[in-house]
C-alpha cells in the first residue's frame, strides 16, 4: 500500500519593500545609511543655508548705497597680496554676490569638506572599529556593495546639502538685494552648490581612501591638513614662489578662476575635481571590499618603554591611547604655524610701508594690528582656535568610547573605584592636549627664529590654544559624566561650532558686542602680542577641571551607558 505524504508549500517570495520603506533605513544598506546621517544632514542644511543667508543680509544692510560699495572695492584692492594671502583673491566685490563669494566662500567649503571627511571616515573605518560591520557583513551582501551604497548614501545627502546652498544663494539675491548686480543668478547659485559639492567629495574621497589604511583618525587629519593648507599655498603662491609647485597638485588652484558668485565661471575646471573624487571614492571602496574588516596599517614611530609612558594605571593609559592622535595634531598645526610665522616679519614689513595700507588693513581686520609680526600671528591664532577645538574633539571621542565599546566594565572589575577611573583617564586627556600645545608651540617659534624675531612671544601665545582645547574637553567631560558618554563629542564639536558662527557672524552682521562676547576666545587677549586676559585664562581653566570634576561627580552617581 503506497502512502502519500502531502507536499509542502514552497515558502511565499519575500514581498519587494517600498521605496519609502527603504529610504527610511529598511531593506537596504543605502537606505539604513540615509537615515543614519538625518540628523548630521539636517544640521549641516541649516547651517550652510542659514549662514549664507545671514552674511548676505548683512552685506546688503551694511553697504547699501553705491558710494559704500566703491569704498569696499578699493579697500579689497588696496590691501595687496600679502593681506590677499589671507582673504583670498577679490572680484567683482562691488555686489553683493562678490563680496560674499570673497570672505565667506572658503568657509562654506571647509565646513562641508570636513562633515564628508568626519562622516566617510566614520562610514567604514570607524564602523569596523566599533564592531558594528561584523553584523553587517553577516548579511547576503557583497562587501562591495555595502560600501558603494554607503558611498552612495553620502554623496546623495551633499548634494541634498548642495541644492539647498543653491536655492539659498538664489533667494538671498532676490531677497536682499540692494544695487543693481546684487541679484544672484540662478546658473551663479548652481556653480556655487557643484564647487562646494565635488571639493567636498574630493577631500572627503581622499580621507576615505586613507581611512582603509591608516584608520579613520590619521586619514581625517591628513585630509583635514591637506584641507586647511591648500587656500594658503594657493594665495600665497605670489609671494612666495617655493610653494607653487605644491599649490599646483591642490583643487584650490585648479578651481581658483571659478567664482560663480563674482559673475566668473570656469565650469571646466571642475571636471578634474570630480574625477579626482571618484577615484578616490572607487578605490576606498575596492580597498575596503579587498582588505580584512578593520586591518589597518600603522604608522611606525619610535617605541617608548611602558614605564616612559606611564602605562601601569588609567592615567597612563589614557594619554598613551591619545598620544598618537594629539602628536599628530600638533605636527600638523606646529608646520603650518611654521611656515606663517616664518613669513610673517616680511609679511608684516610689507603691511606697514604705507599709512593708507594700514588704515585699510585696520578696517578689513579690526582689531589685528597686521603691520606687526605678533598682529599677524594673533589673526593666524583666531583661524587655529576652531583647529584645536576639534582636537579636543577627537581626542574626547576616544576618551568616551572606554564606556561606549563596553570595555570600562571589564576594567572596573579590578580593584579601582569609579572615582579613581575618571578622574585618571580625564587627567590623561589632558596631559595629551598639553603635549599637543608644546608640539603646537615648537613649530611656531622655530619659524619666528628663522624669520629673526622674538620666538618666546609667540611660542608662549599658543598656549591659548591648549586653554581653549582644554576648556572644550572640560565640557566634554561634564557631558558625558552626568548625562551619556556618546553625547560628550558632540556636545563638544557643538560648542566650537558655535563659537566659529559668533566670530565669523558678529562683526558681518554688525552684531552688539554683548553677542561677540559669548564666544569663550573673545576673552583670552592677543596672546600672539603677549596681552593676555586673565578672565578668559580662569574661565578655560575652570571649564577644563571644574567641567572634569563634575564628569566625575555624575559618573560615581549613575550607571554605565553605551
Amino acid at each position: 500500500m503506497t502512502m502519500h505524504l502531502p507536499r509542502l508549500a514552497a515558502p511565499a517570495a519575500a514581498a519587494p519593500l517600498p521605496l519609502r520603506t527603504r529610504l527610511f533605513g529598511l531593506g537596504s544598506v543605502f537606505g539604513k545609511s540615509l537615515h543614519d546621517s538625518r540628523r548630521a544632514f539636517t544640521v549641516e542644511a541649516v547651517l550652510l543655508g542659514g549662514v549664507l543667508l545671514a552674511v548676505s543680509a548683512g552685506v546688503g544692510s551694511a553697504y547699501p548705497t553705491q558710494r559704500a560699495r566703491d569704498e569696499l572695492v578699493r579697500l579689497a584692492h588696496d590691501i595687496g597680496p600679502a593681506a590677499q594671502g589671507i582673504a583670498g583673491k577679490a572680484v567683482n566685490v562691488g555686489t553683493m554676490g562678490g563680496y560674499v563669494e570673497w570672505k565667506y566662500g572658503p568657509v562654506f567649503l571647509m565646513a562641508a569638506a570636513i562633515w564628508s571627511i568626519l562622516a566617510l571616515t566614520r562610514t567604514l573605518a570607524g564602523e569596523a572599529r566599533g564592531g558594528s560591520l561584523d553584523i553587517v557583513s553577516a548579511a547576503p551582501l557583497s562587501r562591495r556593495r555595502v560600501a558603494a551604497e554607503k558611498v552612495a548614501a553620502h554623496v546623495a545627502l551633499l548634494t541634498g546639502v548642495a541644492v539647498i546652498m543653491a536655492l539659498a544663494a538664489w533667494l538671498a539675491g532676490a531677497a536682499f538685494a540692494k544695487l543693481p548686480g546684487d541679484e544672484v543668478p540662478l546658473q551663479a547659485a548652481l556653480g556655487l552648490a557643484l564647487w562646494i559639492e565635488v571639493m567636498a567629495l574630493a577631500f572627503g574621497g581622499l580621507a576615505f581612501l586613507l581611512s582603509q589604511f591608516t584608520g579613520r583618525a590619521a586619514a581625517a587629519w591628513i585630509a583635514g591638513f591637506v584641507l586647511v593648507a591648500g587656500p594658503l599655498l594657493n594665495n600665497y603662491r605670489t609671494l612666495v614662489p617655493a610653494f607653487d609647485p605644491l599649490a599646483e597638485l591642490t583643487p584650490w588652484a585648479w578651481t581658483a578662476d571659478h567664482l560663480p558668485l563674482a559673475g566668473r565661471y570656469d565650469w571646466a575646471s571642475l571636471a578634474p575635481v570630480a574625477l579626482l573624487a571618484a577615484v578616490f571614492l572607487l578605490a576606498g571602496v575596492e580597498a575596503f571590499a579587498r582588505r580584512d574588516l578593520g586591518a589597518t596599517t600603522a604608522f611606525r614611530v619610535p617605541g617608548l618603554p611602558p614605564l616612559a609612558l606611564g602605562l601601569r594605571g588609567p592615567a597612563g593609559r589614557s594619554f598613551g591611547e591619545r598620544l598618537p592622535l594629539a602628536a599628530a595634531w600638533g605636527l600638523g598645526v606646529a608646520a603650518f604655524g611654521l611656515a606663517m610665522a616664518a613669513a610673517s616679519g616680511s609679511l608684516a614689513d610689507e603691511f606697514a610701508r604705507s599709512p593708507e595700507l594700514a588704515e585699510t588693513l585696520h578696517r578689513v581686520f579690526p582689531g589685528f594690528d597686521l603691520a606687526t609680526a605678533g598682529g599677524f600671528l594673533q589673526l593666524l591664532v583666531q583661524l587655529l582656535y576652531i583647529v584645536a577645538g576639534f582636537a579636543a574633539v577627537t581626542l574626547l571621542s576616544g576618551w568616551a568610547s572606554d564606556e561606549t565599546s563596553g570595555r570600562l566594565e571589564v576594567v572596573l572589575a579590578a580593584p579601582l573605584s569609579r572615582a579613581a577611573w575618571a578622574i585618571r583617564t580625564g587627567l590623561g586627556v589632558l596631559a595629551a592636549i598639553a603635549l599637543m600645545t608644546a608640539i603646537m608651540a615648537a613649530g611656531v617659534g622655530v619659524g619666528a627664529a628663522i624669520a629673526g624675531d622674538d620666538a618666546l612671544t609667540p611660542m608662549t601665545g599658543t598656549l591659548a590654544l591648549g586653554l581653549f582645547a582644554a576648556a572644550i574637553a572640560g565640557v566634554g567631560f561634564a557631558i558625558g559624566g552626568l548625562l551619556r558618554p556618546s553625547w560628550a563629542s558632540p556636545a563638544a564639536a557643538v560648542l566650537v561650532v558655535a563659537t566659529y558662527l559668533i566670530d565669523l557672524l558678529a562683526p558681518a552682521l554688525d552684531l552688539p558686542d554683548q553677542v561677540r562676547q559669548l564666544a569663550l576666545t573673545a576673552h583670552l587677549g592677543m596672546p600672539m602680542t603677549d596681552t593676555w586676559d586673565a578672565t578668559g585664562v580662569t574661565t578655560c581653566l575652570a571649564l577644563a577641571l571644574g567641567g572634569l570634576a563634575l564628569g566625575v561627580l555624575g559618573f560615581t552617581r549613575r550607571d554605565l551607558r553605551p
